[in-house]
């Protein structure tokens, strides 16, 4: 007996196992991505459970869209304080607003709007593993930009790889392994030619947007379907099976017991006359022909309802049905969807709409765990596309002096990384009761352990927008003669005020009395 890794086991099962073999994810994702992809795609077009999950990871990634939050490096960038960087990213998230809802100013067909393009971009990466665009400098009619986001399809980069050339998949690689290039398909004058982009140009803008989630060696992305695609096969297979079953049930059979003779025995009993005709002969013809005059005056008619069938003596009437062996269909088919809905990322209960049996504690904890993973997709697939379109209209808004910089033009480019860092807020996560969520965050301002910037961020929304929208509203309000909304109990703030306000009344009223 050792200490070691699948030391042997006397009923050799591991012996048994075949060990695969290792290389590196390119090379996996290479051989399997025309497979995967063809199937994964399939799938979420002709499967309603796929096409949910599918439906119900973008719409916890992204909901409406992702809002933008610039926090450039102000040291860097050359402004003279917060104040003035706070001020400069609440203008170019104003500008940015007016973009990116304006499909005619965005989007190179004139169709989406940056936040559909990036639900594009999420479904490609769950049919492909990966989501392909590209920015170009096109004027459309009257829109003020040129920056323009074209969609591909993955399928129009080239499967091509020369090691020589350090292209792998139809991406050029340099030395570190960086994407410096992509070897793309295209038509033009009506044939197929295939031509080579660089991934940025000499100024970093970039040309080519790729984003896909793997491992650190890998050039292409492939889809998470993989893991589930013989599980979604299974479920397949299994509502297939089941509604067979069900049909069969439904068909019956109907015979006559009878105590009349048997084939064989009834040609031994049988002459032929000699035109060839058959006839039976002695006393038991008497017995056939009262029988077949008895069956000409009968009608025996499965389809009429509460009719008595009258049978010849001797003869009894069965009826023969098919039955579903087991009862088992639900449960083997919610572990199936359970697997493919942990695969995706989103909950079981979300994917097949079946909440029988689910508590507020088990839907709780199951968004408390999946949460993370959304948080995740909206990091690695989401805010990336995001950051690039972000980062190319930037570049041209401040190259038109449009938005004012610290330097100007040449200044951006040298501090490129710090002038276009943001965050991406996307929506809130989801609660099971939103009265105990809305008491936690009271709770967590009034102990000091969170604020507003925080609480804000947690649903998606920018905390000084909020400050200036609750001012605007207050003082409409208070133009109207109306009450403040805004002066609720609940607020800690506000509700400190409230109490200090009837202390100061108390004390009023107990001033009076006296005099």
């Amino acid at each position: 007996m050792q200490s070691q890794y699948l030391r042997p086991d006397r009923s050799g099962f591991l012996a048994g196992w075949p060990r695969p073999a290792l290389r590196e994810a390119k090379h996996d994702v290479r051989q399997a991505w025309a497979a995967v992809a063809s199937r994964a795609v399939e799938s979420i077009h002709n499967s309603g459970w796929m096409k949910g999950a599918v439906d119900q990871a973008v719409g916890d990634t992204i909901g409406n869209g992702l809002k933008l939050n610039p926090i450039p490096d102000f040291v860097a960038c050359g402004f003279s304080g917060q104040d003035e960087a706070d001020d400069w990213s609440r203008n170019t998230a104003k500008r940015w607003k007016t973009y990116s809802r304006n499909p005619r100013e965005c989007d190179a067909r004139g169709k989406m709007t940056v936040a559909a393009m990036a639900k594009w971009q999420l479904r490609s990466h769950y049919g492909f593993g990966e989501g392909v665009a590209r920015t170009i400098l096109r004027k459309r009619g009257n829109s003020l930009t040129e920056t323009k986001i074209q969609l591909l399809s993955p399928l129009r980069i080239t499967q091509e790889t020369r090691d020589e050339a350090r292209l792998y998949q139809g991406v050029y690689l340099d030395g570190d392994g960086m994407a410096v290039g992509y070897r793309m398909k295209t038509v033009q004058g009506g044939l197929d030619r295939t031509v080579d982009l660089p991934a940025r140009d000499r100024h970093g803008r970039p040309l080519i947007i790729h984003t896909f989630d793997g491992e650190a060696d890998q050039t292409r992305g492939v889809s998470p379907f993989a893991a589930v695609l013989k599980v979604f096969r299974q479920v397949d297979q299994l509502a297939d099976a089941t509604l067979v079953a069900a049909l069969l049930q439904t068909i019956f059979a109907a015979t006559i017991k009878s105590d009349s003779l048997s084939e064989e025995l009834f040609e031994g009993l049988t002459t032929k006359d000699e035109d060839g005709n058959v006839s039976v002969s002695g006393d038991l013809a008497g017995f056939f022909e009262a029988k077949q005059d008895w069956a000409k005056g009968t009608k025996l008619d499965l389809g009429a309802h509460g009719k008595i069938a009258h049978l010849f003596f001797g003869e009894e009437l069965q009826f023969h049905n098919t039955n579903h062996p087991h009862n088992n269909y639900l449960p083997f088919m919610r572990n199936l969807l359970r697997e493919i809905a942990r695969a995706i990322g989103v909950s079981y209960e979300a994917m097949a709409f079946d909440y029988e049996g689910a508590t507020y504690s088990s839907v709780r904890m199951g968004i408390a765990s999946l949460w993370p993973q959304v948080i995740t997709r909206r990091e690695d697939l989401s805010a990336p596309f995001y950051q690039a379109v972000y980062d190319a209209w930037l570049e041209e808004q401040i190259f038109k002096g449009w938005i004012a910089f610290p330097g100007g033009y040449r200044k951006f480019l040298r501090v490129r990384g710090a002038a276009t860092q943001a965050e991406w807020r996307g929506p809130a996560k989801p609660t099971a009761d939103d009265l105990k969520s809305a008491k936690s965050m009271g709770e967590r301002l009034e102990r000091g352990v969170s604020s507003l910037s925080i609480e804000c961020a947690e649903l998606g929304y920018d905390w000084e927008e909020v400050a200036e929208q609750r001012a605007r509203e207050s003082k409409r309000c208070e133009e109207l003669g109306l009450p403040d909304p805004h002066a609720a109990k609940g607020s800690p703030l506000v509700g400190r005020n409230i109490e200090r306000a009837l202390d100061e009344e108390d004390e009023d009223d107990k001033n009076k009395d006296e005099v």
